[in-house]
């Protein structure tokens, strides 16, 4: 009982810090706006017209005019409140559970909870709003299948029109639906229910890859009469790029060492979950049979597109590995995870060795070291 609480005390310390950390960084930064990339990208709204991101900077905007608050502290705002909603969230399911030597490699990897203030560009992104989206389906429970995707549909598509990156990470979605329905609800997924979500995910595509192109980015900084910039400024500058431009400018500023460096600080870190977790049943898709390990290599198969047209694959290998920390909670909430086989895995492993992993995973690699 006293181990656990002194488990339980680190780790609130540790979160505490996070907290802190990322609002203390936050405000720092409120000194550079709106000149940072990353405010551009909080004041994209929907003044040109519908377009990509638009979501989040059309309520900023809308909230500023009414209210007559400075913008920056409402953006400010937005960004404390996702901080602490996730952070909180995650915290409350390690409450739940005994902390043991994977969950230490996951809650210290340098790609999970601490990136953002290690690497200051990824600070204040929207990124967290789109891990807080999938965050808040996998805890959600409804009663029926009807049910389970009326609230996938309805939280994804805030996702994507918060950040369209969103899209990359469907496969996570698809996966906690097949969880919800088979394990839970124990309702098969007929056609008409497929039928549904590809044609709302059609459409959500259609909105974001042509109606988007068809904005006034003009009206959109014209709307901020008091900033001084313009259509070339951070990442309004990438609204009227093609995919064919973001392609060749990763191909143009790619390098083998930075291949190397991210390849290491991926697989490393997904090697852990594949390493000591194992699900109590096989997963059942399209008539075969599949272990989480087979899970995740698919995952991380589909995850190198992403890598093809964004060039920040820190920020990239951050959401990525946190999409999978949320799918793995998910799968432990639901009592899915094999926890004598995760013991045992631990146990087999010495005191020397498991310092040497910690190292590795935790210490040795950042993101741009």
């Amino acid at each position: 009982m006293n181990n656990l609480f002194k488990q339980n005390k680190i780790i609130l310390i540790y979160f505490f810090y996070l907290v802190i950390g990322h609002i203390f960084i936050l405000n720092l930064n409120l000194n550079e706006f709106p000149y940072k990339y990353v405010f551009s990208d909080w004041l994209i709204n929907y003044e040109g017209g519908f377009v990509r991101r638009g979501l989040f900077g059309h309520i900023n905007y809308k909230i500023s005019v009414i209210t007559k608050f400075d913008l920056k502290n409402i953006i400010f705002f937005f960004q404390v409140l996702g901080y602490i909603l996730y952070f909180g969230l995650i915290y409350n399911f390690f409450l739940k559970i005994k902390i043991n030597f994977f969950w230490l490699l996951i809650i210290f990897s340098t790609i999970s909870f601490l990136y953002p203030i290690s690497e200051i560009e990824a600070l204040g992104r929207k990124d967290i709003y789109i891990l807080l989206c999938f965050l808040i389906f996998t805890i959600i429970n409804p009663t029926s299948l009807n049910k389970l995707i009326k609230t996938f549909l309805i939280i994804f598509t805030i996702s994507s029109l918060i950040h369209e990156i969103s899209f990359f990470y469907l496969p996570y979605y698809f996966l906690v639906i097949y969880f919800k329905s088979y394990f839970s609800i124990k309702e098969k997924i007929n056609n008409k229910n497929i039928l549904l979500i590809v044609t709302f995910i059609l459409f959500l595509t259609y909105l974001n890859l042509f109606i988007s192109d068809q904005v006034n980015i003009n009206k959109i900084v014209y709307a901020y009469e008091n900033l001084n910039f313009n259509i070339n400024f951070g990442a309004l500058s990438w609204l009227s790029k093609s995919l064919d431009e973001h392609f060749n400018f990763i191909i143009k500023n790619i390098s083998f060492k930075n291949i190397l460096r991210f390849l290491y600080i991926y697989l490393i870190n997904v090697w852990v979950i594949i390493y000591f977790i194992k699900l109590k049943s096989k997963i059942i898709l399209f008539s075969k049979k599949f272990q989480i390990k087979n899970i995740f290599f698919f995952l991380i198969l589909l995850s190198i597109s992403i890598y093809l047209i964004i060039y920040d694959w820190g920020r990239i290998t951050y959401i990525t590995f946190n999409f999978m920390i949320i799918l793995i909670i998910y799968l432990q909430n639901q009592d899915l995870i094999d926890l004598k086989y995760l013991k045992k895995k631990i146990e087999l492993l010495s005191f020397k060795k498991k310092i040497l992993i910690f190292f590795f995973v935790c210490i040795l690699f950042g993101p741009k070291l």
